[in-house]
């Protein structure tokens, strides 16, 4: 077992992250929290302990034209690419959807529109220890 950040620099970095890839967006996009939240990490293919956990946000990102989700979805895309992220799940065109991984922290974050024209930004850690350093069993 290693030792991570802790959850409330985790908490810092995803919102962190959101607000660099809210500035690729145009100046009107107006984010909404839809949800922020910091839970238990089941992630059964990392193989790691438990008792660690994964911050995440999820905004909601209003006044922008539906029509043009297309460009903000590839402009999000080529700024994380250039920003060290690589594309996990890309499920354009059926969905205007694109799940990125930062490759030096294991930080995520998608981009996702859906069917009545809902546009989300989400942002989500690793699996972090709370103060840092594993927990004693």
């Amino acid at each position: 077992m290693h030792t991570t950040i802790t959850v409330e620099q985790a908490e810092q970095r995803v919102e962190e992250y959101f607000r660099h890839a809210l500035a690729v967006l145009p100046a009107q996009a107006r984010p909404e929290i839809s949800l922020i939240h910091t839970v238990e990490c089941d992630d059964p293919t990392d193989n790691g302990p438990k008792g660690r956990k994964i911050a995440s946000v999820n905004y909601q990102i209003h006044n922008l034209p539906r029509d043009e989700y297309p460009e903000y979805v590839a402009d999000l895309e080529h700024w994380w690419l250039d920003h060290n992220f690589r594309v996990l799940d890309d499920e354009r065109p059926t969905y205007e959807s694109i799940w990125v991984e930062n490759n030096d922290d294991g930080f995520r974050m998608r981009i996702q529109a859906n069917d009545v024209g809902g546009l989300y930004l989400i942002a989500t850690s690793p699996c972090v220890w709370q103060n840092g350093t594993p927990e004693p069993e």
